[in-house]
């Protein structure tokens, strides 16, 4: 059924309008005399694509910096499961006509069961149940790999989102059905074979997965994504039952049981899980202690300014940081932890301890691949090997930006990594241009884009005090990374400039007040 739905005068030229049509949502776009109409909301967490970023046809979402193909709906970077409907748009009389099906719906799967292709002997094994595995699996359905596609899940579940673990499962605010990110049944229904065994190793050089048994299977093509272990707490009395760690879904799963008449929690590591737990769990009669090693927590990664409002944030909404500190002891009575003991002597009661020291990247998996000291060495196309493509924790690539290698453990980055090893897999030799982005919850979204290991300036647009600001991480003269956070963050229109310039010039951004959006090409 045709809709009349507002004038094309009331379109802008370079914007983005959303449009109702009963009760559902469109997204328009003018580009020229053309209207491009797709469904209005993000696949991901369901953000108005609205008040995205537009460049050129595409659209960049506000909230986690997915993008979509406003000419075809296609979802063409992560977070997210799915593309946008795409709805035939026409001009009559200067009224923008839009065509709806009975049925309509915002959006539409990235990949069907009638798209999967049969008939190779080809074996093309994922070594890994995340998102970067999944996104590998899918891309190849996509790109009409006909072999088989088997994926080894070692967790004994399809893989899930795991950013929400130390966010909203933890709030109570999702379930645990509602953690996965595809349905057993519909990534059987795309061949996909799901195996619940460990691999325990790698064997580049014969293209060979050893299992504990004994057992082998040779591989044509392998993409490992194994992801990282939970770093353990290493202190006599360690394996007490209120001391949990929150890596997996298990862990999440164990602690939100544990959380059950705990009032006083413990927190050893001030890292975005240790920090994002503490700002989940506070309140609600919670007394959450923080243990940090580190005099100032993310001072390395965001500079002194931005940490110490971050620390200052987390401090107000009555998370007590000891920063500085060290566990040195853990009294126990009955098999659990009562309290611990920091090095200066100084003891908390306890009726939880969460271990938040860090991740164990899985490397070890590998053999016969070169190491760099930082993970698993990949080319620009994330090869390990010949037939070994390494993706997510483990891998060490080169940056778009720098040419530099940078191992980053974040989850959108993983699933980047899946989709573009799964068409080297098929021998597309295209470079890894992706640019990194994650998001923290520690009392609003801090968005960071880009990647920088160091920096010479950290320059501050808006109000640290009014957690509303971005922060450009200046090195060389080029802006390599920027923090958002609140009304102030500016990282979508930054992430538009750099998906063409993936370190722009401090002197353009300077030049245009700091305002990615007004930096001229």
């Amino acid at each position: 059924m045709r809709h009349d739905v507002l004038a094309l005068a009331d379109l802008p030229e370079d914007g983005l309008t959303e449009v109702s049509v009963g009760d559902l949502k469109i997204l328009l776009a003018r580009d020229g005399d053309r209207v491009l109409a797709t469904g209005a909301t993000c696949t991901h967490k369901g953000a108005p694509l609205k008040n995205g970023k537009r460049v050129g046809n595409r659209v960049i979402c506000p909230w986690h910096h997915a993008i979509f193909d406003l000419e075809s709906g296609d979802h063409l970077e992560p977070p997210g499961k799915g593309c946008l409907s795409r709805f035939s748009a026409s001009v009559e009389n200067g009224r923008v006509m839009v065509e709806m099906p009975d049925g309509a719906k915002p959006h539409r799967p990235e990949v069907e069961p009638g798209d999967r292709k049969t008939g190779s002997d080809r074996v093309f094994a994922i070594v890994g149940g995340g998102a970067a595995g999944l996104a590998c699996a899918e891309e190849l359905v996509a790109r009409g790999f006909d072999g088989r596609i088997v994926m080894f899940v070692p967790e004994c579940e399809p893989p899930y989102d795991r950013t929400d673990l130390s966010k909203t499962y933890l709030q109570g605010k999702k379930s645990d059905d509602a953690l996965a990110l595809y349905p057993v049944d519909k990534l059987k229904a795309l061949g996909v074979e799901l195996v619940e065994t460990a691999v325990e190793r790698i064997d580049a050089g014969a293209k060979r997965l050893h299992f504990a048994g004994g057992e082998t299977l040779d591989y044509d093509q392998c993409f490992a994504a194994p992801g990282s272990d939970a770093v353990p707490l290493k202190l006599e009395s360690a394996d007490a039952v209120n001391i949990v760690s929150l890596r997996s879904h298990d862990d999440a799963r164990a602690l939100k049981e544990k959380l059950a008449g705990a009032k006083r929690i413990v927190i050893v590591g001030s890292g975005f899980i240790g920090m994002e737990a503490a700002a989940s769990l506070v309140g609600d009669e919670r007394a959450v202690t923080v243990i940090s090693r580190s005099e100032l927590p993310f001072a390395k990664q965001f500079g002194d300014e931005v940490a110490q409002q971050l620390l200052a944030t987390h401090r107000a909404k009555g998370i007590d940081v000891r920063t500085g500190a060290e566990l040195a002891a853990l009294k126990t009575q009955g098999g659990k932890v009562r309290a611990v003991t920091l090095r200066d002597g100084s003891t908390v009661e306890a009726d939880l301890v969460i271990a938040a020291l860090g991740a164990a990247p899985r490397t070890g998996l590998v053999s016969g691949a070169e190491r760099d000291g930082k993970g698993i060495k990949v080319d620009a196309t994330l090869k390990a090997a010949e037939g070994l493509h390494a993706g997510g924790d483990i891998a060490a690539f080169p940056l778009a930006a720098t040419g530099e290698t940078a191992r980053i453990e974040h989850w959108r980055v993983a699933e980047q990594h899946g989709r573009h090893a799964a068409g080297a897999m098929l021998g597309d030799a295209s470079p890894f241009d992706g640019i990194p982005y994650f998001w923290s919850a520690q009392h609003g979204r801090l968005s960071y884009l880009g990647h920088a290991e160091d920096f010479d300036e950290v320059h501050i647009e808006g109000s640290l005090a009014e957690n509303s600001y971005t922060a450009f991480y200046i090195k060389g003269g080029k802006v390599l990374a920027a923090l958002g956070l609140g009304k102030g963050d500016r990282t979508p229109a930054l992430h538009a400039l750099m998906l063409s310039d993936p370190a722009p010039d401090r002197a353009r951004l300077e030049a245009a007040g700091w305002d990615p959006a007004a930096v001229k090409a």
